[in-house]
Order: structure tokens, then C-alpha cells, then sequence
């Protein structure tokens, strides 16, 4: 766990001229260097990837390089999805202090009331608009960490941007992201031996994820109906549909040149006809481009990470409560992933997918004049599928604040990062820090990888799973697995760390044990529950709320 970071130093950059409505010309004139990049990065074909639209969606291809080598080689099909949230999503009114009377006080319109929200906890509330997540959260497959950030945090869109992407400190410009970091290192050969398969995907979203020193190593589909076109034509530009000339002969050659020269094509396209959605999605870009990766996945392609985005998050006037316009964006996240999850789930594809939102700030604590927010700090990150479902981390503490008076955060986010290398995608510890480049907690809301042995693929190290249901009321199921036959010890404490209850104490075989826990002598609140084999011990929360 990385310890370095400080705080409580001075914030330079929390009261930068431009992040706020009220600073009128600089603010319209950071939007239009945002909007600029944007577009922008959307336009260059990389020097060893191509760009194109897929389904109106812009779609970027990686090619091959030892830390995908690794994934593909890896004895599993797992895919990450990541959904940017572009204009700084309002994390307090997303996921919502309920009990806190700071939150109201500073939020005299706009706040969500503790009656109006989706209770997490006794203290925690999810906006009601994302109803659509109750599902997933009652079934475990959702997660949040709270208050996730970085020391001094840059409320420039493009600027806070690039240091999500890249995975670095504040005060230093990368210049590539941490996925493409994972695409070129320590592999000369990749330019030579191209695989036949995109190692990733961007429809829409940031282009410097995937940025290499070797250029921008991606295809990029510019939305749903651009991909629906791509495959009606099998390419990007349409090869017969040209005048009954030498100039359209000429036309059309030249066209069948630019196609064939997109290498992934014949994979993606493949992918594409050999399968369909097998559920049904709202009528939004995010549903759809969601749509097109579930239909990738299902379609065979070796894909292992897909960006895709939705605007609309910076929302400085009339943001609204319950209902307005910042209702309307999460209502449209949780709708979409909750089609999508669905749709995997028909034909047992869910279990291969993990999804993470992010987006570049949270917004102010206080809410302005124009009953909205500025761009702010630390904001929640909400992660779905085969997780460890609950909170993680503490919520903001919305009295030890920065200098621009907003909260400062608890969690770095590259710590999000390292848990899903590590764990979802079974990279060394050592190669994770090497492209994160430095040493950040496993926050463990994911379990990791089994590690086989050399005899008969059992594993060599017992592992505790998250308790199911969490939240619970009034019992919960506590699950491991052990490598082998050995004495073993369950028990329960609360958040004192007082010995509550016993569940188990002897010795037990290898394999997978549950045991249930049943709370209802107990108040509610956070438990903690231990595990102790002969090989190690571990401890995981768990919340009872009654």
C-alpha cells in the first residue's frame, strides 16, 4: 500500500481560474479546450492502430504487446468495461450521505433527502433515479468506493482528464495511458507479429487510455449507428456506391485499399455477424454502444477492454434533485447497465464482465447560484458484475476540507486500478506496479484469479469471499474455499473489534464451505467477519441494516 501521498499540503490547484460558472470568459474558454481535445483525439489514426465508426460508434483497436500476451495466454476470458463519465459527475448527489447535515445545508435545493434515496446503508443513499440498480446491488454485483481521487486535485476537464487516463500524479504529464503502457511493455515484437484481434476497444471516450509511446494504439468506432453502417457496407467506406467513371473506378479501388488496411476488421466483423443481442435496451447512446459490447463479447472476439462513454455531467445550472437534468444522466447509467448485465446474463456471458465508471471530478461541495455545481474534487467510483458487492472506504468528510472548501479524498484512484489488475485480470504484483508505477492498495472488492497448482489445478491459497446478500438483514451467507485440509476458524466483530460470534472452529476439507450468519440479536451497523487457516487469515466488512 502506498503511504506517500500527504493530504493535508497546500492545494495549488483547487482554486484554478476556469472551474467555476462565475469566472464567465476563462470558463467558456476551458470548456472550448476540453471540447477541442476531444474532438481532436477522436481524428488521428494511430501509428500502429487504425481508427474508424462502428455502429455511429468510434472504436479503437490495441495491438499486441507482452502485457496483453500475458492476458490472452492466461487461462481466462475476462473483459474489463469502462464507462467515462465526461464533464465531472456529481458524486455526492449520486451516492448520498443521508445522515450528514453539512451535506443539506451546503445543498439548500439540489440535495437528495434520506426518504427520497435507495438506502446502501443506515447512512449511505443512492440517488433514486438509478431504481434500475437495485437488482444488481441486492444481488452482490455492485460496488462502490467512496471519496476516490488524488492529492491536488486539477479541475480542468481536459487536464484532470489525461490524469485518470494516464495513472499519474498531478504534477506530471505522462503523455501516455495506463492501458497503452500495458500494450508496449517489454514486447519489440508487436509491430511484426500483429495480432488478428483487437486487445482493445474505445467507442467514444478518452483516446489517451490506449496512448503508447509508439502512438495511439487503437481503432475507433464513433458510435452504434456508425457500427450498424460498418457492417451493412463490411467496411468503413462503401466500395461500390460510386460514379460509372474512371474517377469512381478509381474511387473504389481506393477504398477497398483503406478497408483492407484495417487489420482488425475481419475479426470484428466476424464477431458482429455471429451474434446478436439477446435482450432488450433503451433508446440511448450509452444503451447502445453498450449493446454493441455485448454483442462483441458474445461473438467470440478476444477483446479484453472496452471504453465507452456519456457526456453531459457538467452540470453548473439547473442540475435538479430527484428529477432534472443530473437525474436524467444516472437514471440513463443505471437503465443501460442493467440492459446489459441482462442481456450477458441469457446466455451466461455475465460472469466474464467487469464494469467501472469514472469521471475526471466530483463536483463542489456547496451548490451555486444557478442551482447547480462546479467542478470540484473526490467522487465516488461504481464498479458492477462479479464483484464483491458493498461500500468500500470511507464517504467524504464533509468538514475536513481543501482550500477551495471541498472534501479531500480518502482513496487513490490508481488503487481501483491495482485491484483490477491484480485480481480480475491476474497480473504479478510486480507488473502492475510497473505500469501503474508505483505501489497502491488492493482495495479487494474483487476476488482474485485461482491459482492452480502443479497437481490436479487446485488452489494453493484459501480464499474468503464478500458475504451474500450485503447489505443483509437479518442473515447473510459467509463462503471460502481451502486448498487443502486444515483446522479453520470463522468468527464475527463488530467495529470495536469485539468477539460477537463463533461461527465455525475445526477442522475442515479442501474445497468450498458456507456458513450462515444470522444477525437478528444484533443492531444495526458494520461487522466485520475473519478467517483463520493454517495457510493465513483475512477480514472482510459486511453491513446489517434493519
Amino acid at each position: 500500500m502506498c503511504n506517500h501521498h500527504n493530504h493535508k499540503k497546500e492545494n495549488l490547484n483547487h482554486n484554478r481560474h476556469g472551474s467555476s460558472l462565475e469566472h464567465g470568459q476563462a470558463h467558456e474558454h476551458d470548456h472550448q479546450n476540453w471540447t477541442r481535445k476531444s474532438f481532436l483525439s477522436t481524428l488521428g489514426i494511430g501509428a500502429l492502430g487504425s481508427g474508424f465508426m462502428l455502429s455511429g460508434l468510434s472504436v479503437n483497436a490495441m495491438a499486441r504487446t507482452k502485457f496483453l500476451n500475458r492476458l490472452i495466454g492466461a487461462d481466462n476470458d475476462r473483459v474489463l468495461i469502462l464507462i467515462q463519465l465526461g464533464g465531472g459527475n456529481d458524486g455526492l448527489n449520486t451516492i448520498v450521505p443521508v445522515e450528514n447535515d453539512v451535506y443539506y445545508q451546503k445543498r439548500p435545493t439540489i440535495a437528495i433527502s434520506k426518504e427520497d434515496s435507495i438506502l446502501l446503508s443506515d447512512d449511505i443513499g443512492m440517488h433514486p433515479a438509478m431504481g434500475s440498480l437495485e437488482p444488481l446491488w441486492g444481488n452482490g454485483n455492485m460496488s462502490v468506493i467512496h471519496n476516490v481521487g488524488y492529492d491536488n486535485p486539477n479541475r480542468s476537464h481536459a487536464r484532470a482528464t489525461d490524469i485518470w487516463t494516464s495513472a499519474s500524479d498531478e504534477n506530471v504529464n505522462l503523455g501516455t495511458g495506463w492501458a497503452g503502457r500495458f500494450l508496449v511493455e517489454d514486447n519489440p515484437d508487436f509491430i511484426a507479429n500483429p495480432p488478428e484481434f483487437p486487445l482493445g476497444v474505445r467507442i467514444g471516450g478518452s483516446a489517451n487510455l490506449f496512448q503508447s509511446e509508439f502512438g495511439n494504439l487503437g481503432v475507433t468506432f464513433g458510435g452504434a449507428s456508425q457500427f450498424a453502417q460498418f457492417l451493412e457496407q463490411g467496411g468503413f467506406y462503401s466500395e461500390e456506391n460510386v460514379p460509372e467513371n474512371e474517377f469512381g473506378r478509381s474511387l473504389s479501388f481506393a477504398r477497398k485499399i483503406a478497408n483492407s488496411s484495417f487489420k482488425y476488421l475481419e475479426a470484428i466483423q466476424s464477431a458482429a455477424d455471429s451474434s446478436v443481442n439477446l435482450g432488450e435496451y433503451p433508446n440511448s447512446g450509452l444503451s447502445r454502444s453498450l449493446s454493441v459490447v455485448a454483442r462483441l463479447i458474445r461473438g467470440g472476439l478476444k477483446t479484453k477492454v472496452f471504453l465507452v462513454s456519456k457526456g453531459g455531467f457538467d452540470t453548473h445550472n439547473n442540475q435538479g434533485s430527484t428529477e432534472g437534468g443530473h437525474a436524467n444522466l444516472l437514471a440513463d447509467i443505471a437503465d443501460s447497465v442493467n440492459a446489459f448485465y441482462a442481456d450477458l446474463e441469457q446466455d451466461g456471458q455475465q460472469e466474464r464482465a467487469l464494469t467501472m465508471t469514472f469521471s475526471e471530478f466530483g463536483r463542489t461541495l456547496d451548490e451555486n447560484s444557478s442551482m447547480g455545481t462546479d467542478h470540484g474534487s473526490s467522487a465516488p467510483v461504481m464498479l458492477f458484475g462479479p464483484v464483491n458487492g458493498g461500500l468500500y472506504g470511507d464517504h467524504a468528510n464533509l468538514t475536513d476540507l481543501d482550500n477551495s472548501g471541498d472534501p479531500v479524498f480518502s482513496t487513490d484512484y490508481r488503487s481501483i486500478y491495482t485491484s483490477i489488475l491484480n485480481n480480475w485480470f491476474g497480473l504479478e504484483v510486480s507488473d502492475t506496479e510497473t505500469v501503474l508505477q508505483g505501489e497502491f492498495q488492493d482495495l479487494g472488492f474483487v476476488d482474485p484469479l485461482p491459482v492452480g497448482s502443479e497437481i490436479g489445478g487446485k488452489p494453493q491459497k484459501f480464499t474468503l469471499h464478500q458475504n451474500y446478500p450485503n447489505p443483509f438483514n437479518p442473515s447473510t451467507n459467509i463462503s471460502f474455499v481451502l486448498p487443502a485440509t486444515g483446522s479453520v476458524s470463522l468468527k464475527v466483530y463488530d467495529v470495536k473489534g469485539r468477539l460477537i460470534q463463533t461461527i465455525t472452529n475445526r477442522t475442515l476439507p479442501a474445497g468450498e464451505h458456507t456458513f450462515n450468519f444470522d444477525a437478528s440479536a444484533f443492531p444495526s451497523g458494520v461487522y466485520l467477519y475473519q478467517l483463520e487457516t493454517p495457510s493465513g487469515s483475512e477480514t472482510k466488512k459486511m453491513t446489517l441494516i434493519k
